[in-house]
């Protein structure tokens, strides 16, 4: 993500707040799920002051807002649609429950102490931890949706499921050297982000919270209370919004404040996505560009989005905006390489399905096969959703 990224971001937009009420875990962030236009991607056929004075800063670009939901000190808030360049909805805001911008420059008082957390999936640091890190990842309700009837069932198949996956991803996680490399990457990420917002004045400490292994949420909540943190910054590492990812992250995250008498005071603000902005368009730009001037004739490459998938269920039902989202960030990146006079065909896929359900499609494996029957010979394989 582009260096300033945070102190760019947030540019506060103030709106009256007069009912904040009826929050549940259970709700969501998301847009209403008509279709406007069909996808863009593809050349192949492809896919705490008081009630009455209380004020919400709003960080995102969107102007126009619908009602918000608090808990404590942390908020969430339910976009109005807005087209976009390719006529499609999207939405990505994050709010935060006090006036003016959270990361300032020298100008803070002493006594302020800001933080960033951010947030990640997590992954087995040894063989050992497969199955027990399968078994988180498998029991979160926003991961398998069991309906309310058989949520009881929820942790018995989450042991179930692990137990039976986890010799095959134990294969996988041993050929990359025995356990995941997403704790060193993010724990390098935090720290380069320290240094880059020390670089603008805004002195911050920053936080790794995995959802699925250490360091839990919990984990490093507990340490933004030992040091005192008074404002907080809260960036998912996932450039496009899903229920199952920064959704899942945050719900746990605010589980937390509710029980928290100090929690439930500090101002939060939520970065809930930022596929769309220009320091991360032109860095897969870059990285694209770069990998084509390996081929010995760029210009017949194929381009070949592959991103994590997520079932259609999420969008069609829960109204998950993660699709649009990701189609627009596959528009506005072909549109940077565009205006490089890269024009290469490209398409958008969707891997990582589990069990029997409808997942996003076209699925990876079957327009890899689709390709090759149509006569592509070279394919750059660009992995535009996972976990950063």
């Amino acid at each position: 993500m582009e260096t300033g990224t945070i102190s760019r971001l947030l540019q506060p937009t103030k709106v009256p707040s007069s009912s904040f009420a009826n929050f549940t875990s259970n709700s969501s962030i998301c847009c209403s799920q008509k279709r406007l236009m069909p996808a863009c991607h593809s050349s192949h056929g492809g896919r705490e002051m008081n009630s009455d004075e209380r004020e919400i800063t709003v960080l995102s670009s969107e102007p126009t807002l619908k009602k918000s939901s608090v808990v404590g000190g942390l908020s969430l808030h339910r976009p109005v649609h807005k087209r976009d360049v390719v006529g499609k909805t999207f939405c990505s805001v994050g709010l935060s429950t006090y006036p003016g911008s959270i990361v300032e420059s020298s100008s803070q008082t002493a006594e302020e102490k800001i933080g960033v957390l951010l947030l990640n999936l997590g992954g087995p640091d040894t063989l050992h931890d497969v199955q027990p890190f399968l078994f988180n990842l498998f029991a979160d309700p926003d991961i398998i949706r069991l309906p309310r009837l058989f949520r009881f069932l929820q942790r018995p198949l989450a042991q179930l499921i692990s137990v039976l996956r986890a010799p095959k991803s134990k294969e996988g996680y041993a050929a990359i050297g025995g356990g995941s490399p997403l704790r060193k990457i993010t724990d390098e990420q935090a720290s380069a982000l320290k240094m880059a917002l020390e670089t603008k004045e805004v002195p911050a400490n920053v936080y790794v919270a995995m959802r699925y292994w250490h360091p839990f949420t919990e984990e490093a909540v507990h340490q933004i209370k030992r040091d005192g943190i008074t404002k907080l910054v809260v960036l998912p590492l996932y450039p496009q919004y899903s229920i199952s990812t920064t959704g899942s992250s945050v719900r746990a995250l605010q589980n937390i404040f509710k029980e928290d008498s100090y929690l439930s005071r500090l101002p939060v603000a939520v970065i809930e996505s930022w596929y769309q902005r220009q320091g991360y368009i032109k860095s897969m730009a870059n990285l694209i560009e770069q990998e084509l001037h390996n081929f010995t004739k760029p210009e017949e490459v194929m381009i070949f989005f592959s991103a994590h998938g997520v079932p259609v269920s999420y969008v069609e039902n829960a109204g998950d905006p993660y699709r649009d989202q990701m189609e627009e960030c596959i528009f506005l990146i072909m549109k940077e390489l565009k205006a490089r006079e890269i024009n290469n065909d490209h398409t958008l896929a969707y891997q990582s399905r589990v069990g029997p359900v409808q997942w996003l499609k076209p699925y990876t494996d079957e327009v890899l096969v689709e390709l090759g029957q149509k006569g592509v010979k070279s394919l750059l394989a660009v992995p535009v959703r996972y976990a950063y």
